[in-house]
């Protein structure tokens, strides 16, 4: 599996969210995507963070999220791997930070592509079936 790498198993049909966006706006995109999580990028397109379902719900049992913005509870400097890394790096990445997602970025940090624990999922079941 070392040769699979995050460009043979990130999904590239990704949805991502800015800091000044509301925070309903963003989690309506989510739920529309039925996606758990969004890649926040900064005006120039680069990765900043990452905001969650987990980030708005944790906020909201305490003090609502109406009136705020991405920027307000967003995750910054996420963990992050590059189009040509290796699937056990990957791995290595998202459990020794217990995350299920990854954005995948280029050599300019543009996030390219996105890796979730599904995607893993199917990738090792791909992999079984072939031995």
């Amino acid at each position: 599996m070392k040769e699979v790498t995050a460009k043979d198993i990130m999904s590239t049909d990704i949805t991502v969210t800015r800091r000044m966006e509301k925070v309903t706006t963003a989690e309506m995109m989510m739920i529309k995507k039925n996606i758990g999580g969004l890649p926040v990028v900064s005006d120039s397109d680069k990765l900043i963070g990452i905001l969650t379902q987990r980030d708005i719900q944790l906020s909201r049992s305490i003090i609502g999220t109406e009136a705020f913005h991405v920027d307000d509870l967003y995750s910054k400097n996420p963990v992050k791997a590059t189009v040509d890394e290796d699937f056990p790096s990957i791995i290595n990445k998202m459990n020794d930070n217990n995350i299920e997602r990854i954005p995948i970025v280029d050599g300019n940090d543009h996030v390219v592509g996105i890796v979730v624990t599904k995607d893993i999922i199917k990738a090792l079941g791909d992999f079984f079936q072939k031995i």
